[in-house]
């Protein structure tokens, strides 16, 4: 059999501020929102015919974006996998380890952790067990292959310069592989007698179609697999590439990709995917892969952890050696962070780790799905409190596990927004573990930052970096309840609303108008969706004039009442009596329009 596949790698980090658990505009993706709306207006959509005809996978993160922002999109997604089970019987899609980490760098509990949630996902998703498995960057070691047949995964996919041996024949010898596309899957023994199939994809084709000109018209990327077509007696012309080369790298890819799988559908070249190949497969060779490779670091998997000489984007001079300093920052703070979680987990789960496995169906499902989670796994009856700290556990470790996201680290700059992301999810980490461990870690993780040095002088180091663009993302339960108060007066309906994760439940609110002015006075509560805590608040709503307002609140405690008589009599006084009760009974902190969150 002489069949083609090319296989889109379909990948977004995630780029959620972890407060509001919104992506924030991003003036560099501009005319567009962010980078996930402009790539999915430049690729995701327009690959909508091609799913059912390609191999792909869609990291977890990118398919949680979709399918709350772009559902017609994601459910295309699902659907091409759907349609190719129909025509091949074997599904076109794959499973990716969760959240785009070096596996190799990782902890083999991590690794398990990234594994499992990747394969979690797709099976709530796409309603099957994965049979391959998508490495990120393709990072490959042994224990990391170990785990995922471990887990019932079939096959994963290398380049050919990450197999170190091979046997030609089934009775030879050893020898070394010739570092070049093979067309029929390897197979790579492990410990305790199982194996995995690895696919070596065409590196000259992937390099051809991705940096090349083979997408400018389907008549040179028809070209281009004919070419290589010919070469193969029989066996799968393969390829590996960034999904978002069809469409956003390469401007006419996704068009140039369907009308060539159209001409391909007519020919005698059977389009198929690595399932269904495998299937029809007879025996193939014995591997043995090149540990700590990838597909995208020419010095294994240095790019992720020192300066190597690989990176993307940067001016001429520039070095990475920031990249050692800020991986030990987050080695360092994960070790602490494990060490809170199974501290303080210990005291509520029968088993955090395995409460921490089952969380996935919380990022999948949603908040919904979090209290029959606490019920299987609580070591006891909990309490509310106790309910609370649980939660904040497992979203804690949710953030230990994004600060290892592999863009942190490949591209030129520490200042870039791939790293900073690594450090917002750091931030989060930190402040829930003084929460729920009474324990400060940031000074320590901070004095680590400090040693990564940017190449743009006036960012400095990751400690500034920290200050200037992570901290102002951070926003309080008492920030976004001024944000829900200002945006709903201005609306005119101060009625109850979800925003942020937050819902949020007015009590009695009273307006008094006087001349050009107004004044909002009430209570409200804020409760976190996710977390299920409840926070209420007293407020004070001020008018002068449409573009000036002064909004106060502090805790609301019983017994207060009495301040919101005070403030209908001090405004019928006067707006300076009122002023003076407003810092008398709330403070001198106050939110005005420009408090308003509108990065979001």
């Amino acid at each position: 059999m002489k069949a083609f596949t090319l296989h889109g790698h379909f990948y977004q980090p995630p780029r959620e501020n972890p407060w509001l658990w919104e992506v924030e505009r991003q003036e560099s993706a501009s005319p567009f929102h962010d980078w996930n709306e402009r790539i999915t207006h430049e690729c995701y959509r327009r690959n909508i015919p091609n799913y059912p005809f390609i191999s792909y996978n869609f990291g977890p993160t990118l398919l949680a974006w979709l399918a709350e922002k772009a559902p017609e999109v994601y459910e295309k997604v699902l659907q091409g996998d759907r349609d190719s089970r129909e025509t091949r019987g074997y599904g076109n899609a794959i499973a990716q380890a969760y959240n785009h980490i070096i596996l190799p760098l990782a902890k083999e509990r991590d690794k398990r952790i990234q594994i499992e949630w990747g394969i979690r996902d797709f099976k709530m998703r796409f309603g099957r067990d994965p049979q391959g498995m998508w490495l990120p960057e393709m990072a490959v070691d042994m224990k990391t292959l170990e785990i995922m047949t471990q887990r019932g995964i079939k096959f994963t996919i290398l380049a050919p310069h990450q197999i170190a041996l091979w046997k030609p024949k089934a009775q030879g010898p050893w020898a070394p592989f010739p570092g070049k596309f093979y067309p029929l899957p390897l197979y790579q023994k492990l410990p305790g007698g199982k194996g995995i199939y690895i696919f070596v994809y065409n590196g000259k084709m992937g390099e051809t179609v991705s940096f090349g000109e083979a997408l400018e018209s389907p008549q040179a990327f028809l070209k281009l697999v004919e070419a290589h077509l010919k070469g193969i007696k029989q066996g799968l012309l393969h390829f590996a590439t960034d999904g978002e080369t069809f469409g956003h790298h390469k401007k006419k890819g996704a068009e140039s990709l369907n009308r060539v799988l159209a001409r391909l559908k007519d020919g005698k070249v059977e389009l198929t995917n690595y399932g269904a190949f495998l299937d029809h497969c007879p025996s193939v060779p014995q591997a043995q892969i090149r540990e700590n490779t990838s597909w995208s670091c020419s010095h294994g998997i240095e790019r992720w952890r020192s300066d190597c000489g690989c990176a993307t984007g940067g001016d001429p001079g520039w070095n990475q050696k920031w990249r050692a300093p800020f991986r030990e920052s987050m080695d360092w703070l994960k070790e602490k962070l494990d060490a809170i979680f199974e501290e303080e987990g210990g005291k509520l789960f029968k088993d955090p780790w395995e409460a921490f496995l089952d969380y996935s169906e919380v990022m999948v499902k949603g908040p919904g799905a979090l209290p029959a989670l606490l019920r299987r796994h609580q070591g006891k009856a909990l309490t509310p409190k106790e309910a609370i700290t649980a939660a904040k556990l497992l979203e804690m470790g949710r953030m230990g596990q994004y600060i290892f996201t592999s863009c942190g680290w490949f591209f030129a700059d520490i200042s870039g927004l791939e790293s900073i992301q690594n450090m917002r999810f750091a931030a989060r980490a930190i402040e829930i573990a003084q929460e729920v461990g009474g324990t400060y870690l940031e000074g320590g993780y901070l004095d680590r930052l400090y040693q990564a040095k940017s190449n743009v002088p006036e960012e400095k180091n990751g400690l500034e970096i920290y200050k200037r663009r992570v901290v102002p993302s951070r926003f309080s339960a008492r920030d976004i309840t001024a944000h829900y108060l200002i945006s709903s007066f201005l609306e005119g309906d101060l009625g109850e609303r979800v925003i942020f994760r937050y819902q949020f439940i007015p009590g009695k609110v009273t307006y008094l108008e006087r001349e050009t002015t107004c004044l909002c006075i009430g209570r409200v509560k804020a409760v976190h969706l996710v977390f299920q805590e409840e926070e209420a608040f007293l407020f004070a709503l001020l008018k002068y004039h449409t573009r000036d307002l002064h909004c106060s609140l502090i805790p609301f405690k019983e017994g207060m009442e009495g301040m919101l008589e005070t403030l209908k009599e001090a405004y019928e006084r006067g707006i300076t009596y009122l002023v003076r009760e407003l810092d008398r009974g709330f403070g001198l902190s106050f939110y005005t329009l420009n408090s308003l969150i509108t990065r979001v």
